[in-house]
């Protein structure tokens, strides 16, 4: 293409400005073509690796298409999708370990100073809308990472040195996650749901209840895609989740329960 243009720039005067600019445009049209088709090839790319071999994910080529929210939202997709060609049993069992893997892989603690990513791993996560909840509390508490250390602005502690505090704040994760409350505030999975106090409660506490309440509150269903046929919104099956949707479908209808083996 840049022989083309230097043979049409060679004989601009002889063809005429109009044709010229004609000519021109469509060789920048192709040009550009072939610069979208290559970014393309990349993200499926990335994607197929990652949905095969999730330990690839922070490699420096893919690491900037899980910091991408459409990526996200299409691969878990795709990867339920697919997951829809097994038997439930193997499914459940494939997706289940998939999860686990994949979030293991995404979040990675190697001091303060990498909390900043483990921030937005944790919030891109949540944006996927495939309930990673589990598998990011597992993590995170494996990796000794607190809330104070995760959120340290929403619950009233200082950054640890060498960490900027920058990030996806806890208020940012509970709009797609409110059950992610839980753990900000320390408490076990299957412990009764915070309430509003009175009194000597920290006002960081009730902001984050009121937050969480306002996004579903304690509802499994509410990180879940949709799962309607307009909506397509296929989720990947584990073995201890159950196959609902809070979120309502573009068409009204939402999906009848269906435990998933």
């Amino acid at each position: 293409m840049r022989n083309m243009m230097e043979t049409l720039d060679n004989h601009a005067e002889r063809i005429g400005s109009g044709p010229y600019c004609d000519l021109a445009l469509n060789i920048k049209t192709l040009s550009d073509s072939i610069g979208d088709h290559e970014n393309d090839l990349k993200r499926t790319f990335a994607m197929e690796v990652v949905m095969e071999r999730p330990c690839c994910v922070k490699a420096p080529s893919l690491h900037k298409f899980t910091n991408d929210r459409t990526f996200m939202e299409c691969l878990v997709r795709e990867k339920a999708t697919r997951l829809q060609n097994y038997e439930n049993h193997c499914a459940s069992i494939l997706g289940y370990a998939w999860k686990i893997e994949f979030v293991n892989a995404l979040l990675h603690y190697d001091g303060p100073d990498s909390l900043r990513d483990v921030r937005i791993g944790v919030h891109n996560l949540f944006i996927s809308r495939a309930g990673f909840l589990p598998q990011i509390v597992a993590r995170l508490n494996s990796l000794g990472i607190t809330p104070s250390m995760l959120c340290p602005f929403d619950v009233g502690n200082d950054p640890l040195e060498g960490d900027d505090g920058e990030g996806p704040a806890a208020v940012d994760d509970l709009y797609y996650e409110p059950r992610f409350l839980r753990w900000i505030l320390e408490k076990g999975e299957l412990e009764p749901w915070p309430v509003l106090g009175v009194g000597e409660q920290p006002e960081y506490i009730s902001k984050l209840i009121i937050v969480a309440n306002s996004e579903g509150g304690d509802d499994a269903k509410v990180n879940q895609p949709c799962q309607c046929n307009k909506c397509m919104g296929v989720r990947i099956p584990t073995i201890d989740e159950f196959h609902t949707s809070l979120t309502p479908s573009e068409c009204g209808s939402d999906a009848a329960e269906e435990m998933v083996f």
